[in-house]
């Protein structure tokens, strides 16, 4: 068996990395929901935008160097160094657009309070938001590699 490899995630990566996202955790982290119309989109100009903007979101994958580099993991890392410029934005309540995209707009908006309010408490820590692999990829075990 090769050794896999942790590379960052380039703008070329970030369709498959949304399409890694989507299939391992739906469109939301709890609960595993189906996308709503337009969340893909969302996604890729997320990362897109992390990748250009955001200098203390790290997106990583990990790649198979034997098998064409095929992304067999995706991550998402943030680190802050002096904690959240963007205390206030959280305080926010959910945009109605979000609540209504779907049916299950409480449950959005419960995740959306729950994850704001303990990002408060990991604004000065390093901290893995979202880790995502292949399940097909399960015997090579990329999850034990240290991101």
């Amino acid at each position: 068996m090769s050794s896999l490899l942790v590379r960052p995630v380039e703008h070329a990566d970030v369709a498959t990395c949304a399409a890694l996202r989507t299939a391992t955790l739906g469109s939301l982290v709890i609960g595993r929901l189906p996308p709503y119309p337009g969340f893909v989109e969302e996604q890729i100009a997320s990362i897109r935008r992390n990748l250009d903007d955001r200098p203390f979101v790290h997106h990583l994958k990990v790649i198979d160097p034997a098998n064409n580099d095929e992304i067999l993991a995706y991550a998402k890392w943030e680190i802050y160094q002096d904690g959240r410029s963007d205390q206030d934005a959280l305080k926010q309540p959910m945009k109605e657009a979000s609540k209504s995209a779907d049916q299950h707009g409480r449950l959005r908006e419960a995740a959306r309070d729950y994850f704001c309010t303990n990002n408060w408490r990991l604004a000065t820590r390093p901290h893995l938001r979202e880790f995502m692999y292949l399940s097909r990829h399960d015997c090579k075990t990329p999850g034990p590699l240290r991101l």
